[in-house]
């Protein structure tokens, strides 16, 4: 998985970003606990296609999925960590009363 890894820097990363985030805060009329984890799960699934599409049969499937759980994971960490920070750097900023 490593090597299809993107860059922040990438134009491409921004833009499918900004598209997702603004689909997400279009839904005004649902509960942003659901709209949260309905982006979560779609996320997941969307990953778990991209894991079984890259390896191509079951046998490799089987083999990388563990790792593939891993990545995925540890860079949600990652990201979720660095904009808590941001929120938490810029709160005022960011959440108006």
């Amino acid at each position: 998985m490593a090597e299809s890894q993107v860059k922040p820097e990438n134009d491409a990363f921004w833009k499918v970003a900004d598209s997702f985030i603004a689909h997400a805060n279009a839904q005004n009329d649902t509960d942003r606990g659901v709209v949260s984890a309905g982006f979560a799960y779609s996320s997941a699934r969307f990953n778990a296609f991209v894991i079984a599409s890259q390896c191509g049969n079951k046998e490799a499937f089987e083999a990388e999925k563990d790792a593939a759980i891993e990545y995925f994971v540890s860079q949600y960490k990652l990201a979720l960590t660095e904009n808590v920070a941001d929120y938490s750097a810029n709160f005022d900023k960011y959440i108006s009363k």
